[in-house]
């Protein structure tokens, strides 16, 4: 079985955002990887304007995965923010748009919310 044919249908169709560097055979993997965080943490997604936070189930390891996957996205997705943070246990991912084009977020958070 192929690294597509792991993903779900829908994950399948999903662009990567036109201004990602990332490399087209480590796309498969990459998101391969964000699916199988989101299979056991089981995350909520709530965009905003420009912002986009997603919260995981606590647990150290989901805390390792997630760091790990967002120092690897930092290196592509250069032209939003990425910041990890805790609060009460729980492992906060949160995107931040420039403010002068919001509309940056829409293919990450379309990408995230077609995992689930």
């Amino acid at each position: 079985m192929g690294p597509m044919e792991d993903l779900s249908p829908v994950a399948r169709g999903v662009e990567l955002p036109v201004a990602c560097t990332l490399g087209v055979n480590d796309g498969p993997a990459r998101l391969q990887r964000w699916q199988h965080l989101h299979q056991v943490a089981a995350p909520t997604v709530q965009l905003t304007d420009g912002e986009l936070e997603v919260r995981y189930q606590p647990g150290s390891e989901i805390m390792d995965q997630l760091q790990a996957l967002v120092a690897d996205e930092r290196e592509c997705c250069t032209f939003v923010s990425w910041a990890v943070t805790e609060e009460g246990g729980q492992p906060v991912l949160r995107i931040t748009a420039p403010p002068e084009s919001p509309q940056d977020i829409e293919p990450i958070a379309a990408l995230l919310a077609a995992l689930d």
